[in-house]
């Protein structure tokens, strides 16, 4: 008896709608990605991401024509609905970047990475400037999409289906099969239509699609876990209370009570309080006069920091509906002039209805706040109403018939229902109010967190497989960020998620600007490992030696790849500077090689291998005693490191073999041989009687004496996994010698940076026996580890065609080799026309002040009208909201156009600036204090990153007061490091609790 009453007082309840769960129509799963409503209307739902492209205004027009065209095809017939929703919060953005850093600070720790400081305040800062962003489309098929025959022959066939009764669980035959087809052709068409206007989108299933559902219901509930339980899934067991003839308790709980768990009270005519929270809605009463685009709305409501959500629910058949009322309007209009006036608005509406979709439109939106802040959810209520009655001149109101119901209409997806007012509309007039202009990333996650400049999220993944290659180029005028953004990119390589080794990175570079990222990561590795992050700076000396003949160890000739670039470095030696390569001197230089290297051979007749000296390597000579290791009679440098080899002593055995391995020099003695003379002796210099062996010989001798930083066995060791290499004192600009002088120091560098990349399994077959176990797991470590390689001030090697045509290579390749290539410099014309053809990512942190410079650029890449609008009037320069940037990214989705900010906090622009100034302050605080603790001191005295400015009104004030000497600005950095450990160690309470 209890439980028939139970039964009718329920019934009663959802009857006169009181309990929330009465307001959810959907009632259980059809298949994987499509639900089925009470009434048998099937729904899907679709998430879209964003837009591919900028929008600006030629791009809004673009999508409006299309979208009428392709998404309003359905729109002319009954029985299809669409809800689109929109939510923003920026409080919510808090958890977002928790889960987004979540893989940095998994990575940090993987690597050991002491970098919690940085992490910390990228998220504090980010949360400033950003805000949580939801957008879906809900796609509903009702049965009234059918011909009326159809859908009773349906009903009669679901009736006829056998199950048990279960009044309190999911009906897993409540679909309607004649829906089927249409509602799938429906989605697809939607979806084909989203994508052909570059809205990235993907079809939800129905778990994640019911997650959403409920986190619109229930905003602050953690739903990243939640899962409804669906047909299908197991059964989850429940307490018997309906009752022995009743299997809902066996079954899956109806929809409406998983989604509603929460209660739900009445607090006003306007408040209600659902869980934790109150919300007050707004429906729009009278649709605007002027539709305008939703940005204009979502800018006031940005300026309040307002977190709401918006619902345009859009019913097709418009027209249709309306036919009653144009019907009467008719009969009546003769009686006055009203309804005359309705009667020609319809007359209206239905000639436009024959040539494009007109439909019916119902908006509601909602806002909320602590359940305990009565004052602040009114006051969002206030400016909610007020930011939509000023967008495009129409009426909202708070004001409805029951608040819950007013509340849960703008919610996401749970029924095709509204308290809004309908509103006859051409489909043409209502899709200008959808919000298309937010911007869409390829990547769902990544290492690297931009944002557009309203404040959505955008993450970046360097090395994806979203990209056919990896090579980016990224330009603009001095000042632009360039530098800082080729440095967050790289720490964003370093912190890739997955990554159980510190990735090889590699930076050619003029001046300092990658010294912070290098510091950075050297500081915060274990102390028995900051070898493996290093900077250098090369100077033209021999204790900066780096011999282009070392090999792999254990090899006693060179690999292919390091032959071609040895042939090559040789050739360009023996080049007059602003010549072209002598003929036949790019042969004679690979003969030299080759023999250069059978020469020094420990094996075989007419060799003359290095003999071993000691007290020339110490760490060798003292292996050689630790392991009580006895050479041969007469030993070779050869027999040090195969003994050494031997006892596991690799880097001993590797400091060995650069004495074992030729040197420039041995180019001489080789070109000397009579196999050699004898190919190549009567071949002369054009416009010369000189031989190319004499020429040869003497150009050698000459870089002997002009570059010493080749002509010597390698002095120091570029065995970091992190390394930069400063060329600034080596690679010189004006004439043509100079020009020479710096491609030779580039090949030098790259090939001393990232020789050991382009390894692969086949060169196994070319290494001794007993050393191939030690290669191949090099080889199995090098390719299983991102490598990038960047070149800053590309500008530099503009005369430089072997080092272009070096880098050309290593783009064309760099994706079998699991190799990322980077160039920065100044301007587009920096780069070749081959380089920007293979680009798979251009970033343009500014350009020349000329329109010229904008229109060149424009027209190098097809950009649209906005896109050089974004170029000419917002790259604007680093700023303390962060560096705007525009990129350019191919993907295998297509191409992606996006305005972008990069934006660091204090601490991260500290440890990552570029300027002389900044990095010369940095190096005595990080020397002084210790990494951790400089960054949080620099980071609060000067929280815009930089402390040029301050140094330079200093230096200024003194100058002006006749103190000459002490304001020099080398003065004045030491007197603001002596402050700022004061400060520091003043602070030290505070930093360590902060």
């Amino acid at each position: 008896m209890i439980e028939v009453l139970d039964e009718i007082f329920a019934g009663i309840l959802m009857g006169t709608r009181q309990p929330m769960e009465s307001y959810v129509q959907l009632e259980t799963a059809d298949d994987d990605v499509t639900l089925v409503a009470s009434d048998g209307s099937l729904v899907s739902y679709v998430k879209i991401a964003g837009a591919r492209r900028i929008i600006g205004d030629e791009e809004y027009q673009w999508i409006i024509e299309q979208s009428t065209l392709k998404l309003g095809a359905r729109f002319d017939r009954q029985g299809y609905a669409m809800q689109f929703y929109f939510f923003r919060d920026p409080a919510a953005i808090v958890n977002d970047l928790e889960k987004f850093m979540r893989n940095n600070r998994m990575a940090a720790r993987a690597l050991e990475l002491d970098l919690g400081d940085l992490l910390d305040e990228r998220k504090r800062n980010l949360a400033r400037y950003m805000a949580h962003e939801d957008i879906y489309i809900a796609l509903w098929t009702r049965p009234s999409a059918v011909p009326k025959k159809e859908y009773q022959d349906s009903i009669k066939e679901r009736g006829k289906k056998k199950w048990v009764t279960a009044k309190h669980a999911q009906y897993p035959m409540q679909a309607l099969n004649a829906l089927r087809t249409r509602h799938k052709a429906y989605v697809m068409s939607i979806i084909a239509a989203l994508e052909e206007l570059s809205i990235k989108v993907e079809r939800m299933k129905t778990h994640e699609a019911l997650s959403a559902i409920r986190a619109s219901i229930y905003p602050q509930i953690g739903h990243e876990d939640w899962r409804a339980n669906l047909p299908g899934d197991p059964l989850m067991p429940r307490v018997p209370g309906h009752g022995k003839k009743d299997a809902s308790d066996l079954l899956w709980p109806p929809l409406r009570q998983q989604l509603c768990t929460g209660d739900a009270t009445v607090v006003s005519p306007t408040i209600v309080r659902i869980g934790n929270l109150l919300w007050g809605s707004v429906d729009m009463t009278l649709a605007p006069a002027e539709p305008a685009p939703f940005t204009q709305l979502l800018n006031r409501l940005i300026d309040n920091e307002l977190p709401f959500r918006i619902s345009f629910l859009v019913e097709s058949a418009g027209a249709q509906s309306v036919g009653f009322l144009a019907l009467a309007a008719g009969v009546l209009g003769v009686t006055n002039a009203v309804n005359k006036q309705i009667r020609d608005s319809l007359k209206v509406l239905q000639q436009i209805a024959q040539s494009e979709p007109v439909v019916r439109l119902r908006i509601s939106l909602a806002t909320y706040a602590p359940s305990n802040d009565r004052k602040l959810i009114e006051n969002r209520l206030s400016v909610l109403t007020q930011a939509i009655e000023s967008w495009g001149y129409c009426q909202a109101s708070s004001a409805g018939g029951d608040p819950l119901e007013t509340v849960l209409s703008s919610a996401f997806g749970i029924a095709c229902a509204s308290t809004a007012p309908a509103a006859i509309a051409p489909f043409r007039e209502v899709v200008k109010l959808f919000p298309w202009q937010r911007g869409s990333s390829p990547f769902l996650n990544g290492p690297i967190a931009f944002r557009t400049p309203d404040g959505r999220l955008w993450p970046y993944q360097t090395g994806s497989t979203l990209t056919t290659a990896w090579f980016d180029l990224i330009f603009a005028q001095p000042g632009s960020g360039k530098s800082v953004l080729m440095n967050a990119l790289n720490l964003g390589t370093i912190l890739s998620s997955g990554t159980t080794k510190l990735p090889y990175v590699a930076v050619l570079d003029i001046g300092p600007s990658s010294a912070g990222m290098i510091s950075l990561i050297r500081d915060a590795l274990p102390l028995e490992r900051r070898h493996e992050a290093a900077h250098f700076k090369l100077r033209m000396t021999p204790d900066y030696a780096i011999n282009p003949f070392d090999t792999q160890l254990g090899c006693r000739y060179p690999l292919v790849e390091e032959r071609a670039y040895l042939t090559e470095l040789i050739t360009l030696l023996c080049t007059p500077p602003g010549s072209q390569p002598y003929d036949g001197m790019a042969q004679l230089a690979g003969l030299c090689v080759d023999e250069m290297y059978r020469w020094r051979d420990d094996s075989g007749a007419n060799t003359e291998a290095r003999p071993y000296l000691v007290r020339v390597e110490h760490e060798v000579d003292e292996a050689l005693a630790k392991f009580d290791i006895n050479l041969p009679a007469d030993p070779y440098w050869w027999d040090a490191v195969d003994a050494l080899f031997d006892k596991g002593a690799y880097h001993e055995a590797m400091l060995a073999q650069r004495h074992a391995v030729p040197t420039l020099v041995d180019a001489v003695t080789a070109a000397r041989r009579p196999q050699i003379r004898a190919l190549l002796e009567e071949a002369q210099v054009t416009s010369s009687s000189e031989s190319v062996i004499h020429a040869f010989e003497r150009m050698i001798a000459s870089a002997v004496r002009e570059f010493p930083i080749l002509a010597s066995v390698t002095r120091f060791d570029i065995s970091a996994r992190v390394a930069a290499i400063d060329l600034q004192d080596v690679a010189p600009q004006g004439d043509e010698m100079a020009s020479r002088q710096t491609a030779i120091m580039y090949m030098l560098a790259r090939h001393a940076l990232i020789r050991a990349w382009w390894l692969g399994p086949d060169m196994l077959r070319s290494v001794p026996e007993k050393y191939r176990a030690y290669h191949e797991l090099r080889i199995r470590d090098v390719r299983e580890t991102p490598k990038r390689i960047c070149f800053d001030e590309f500008h530099r090697t503009s005369r430089t065609n072997a080092v272009r045509a070096q880098v050309v290579r290593d783009v064309r390749e760099g994706r079998k080799w699991g190799v990322q290539i980077v160039l920065a410099s100044q301007l587009l014309d920096d780069f070749t026309k081959d380089m920007v053809d293979l680009a798979t990512g251009i970033w343009v942190c500014g350009t020349a002040v000329s329109d010229r410079a904008v229109t060149e650029t424009a027209e190098r890449f097809g950009l649209s009208d906005t896109a050089r609008w974004v170029m000419r009037y917002r790259l604007t320069g680093p700023r303390a909201s962060g560096a705007p940037v525009l990129l350019l990214l191919l993907t295998t989705e297509g191409l992606y156009e996006q305005h972008l900010v990069n934006t660091l906090g204090p601490i991260e622009l500290w440890a990552l600036s570029t300027s002389v100034e900044d990095v010369t302050l940095r190096t005595g605080l990080y020397t002084a204090l210790g990494a951790q603790q400089a960054r949080r001191a620099l980071a609060q005295f000067f929280p815009g990153g930089s402390a040029r400015h301050e140094i330079k009104r200093r230096v200024i004030l003194r100058v002006e007061k006749g103190d000459v000497s002490s304001g020099a600005t080398s003065v004045v950095i030491d007197e603001l490091i002596q402050e700022l450990i004061t400060y520091a160690r003043d602070k030290q309470g505070d930093f360590d609790r902060g």
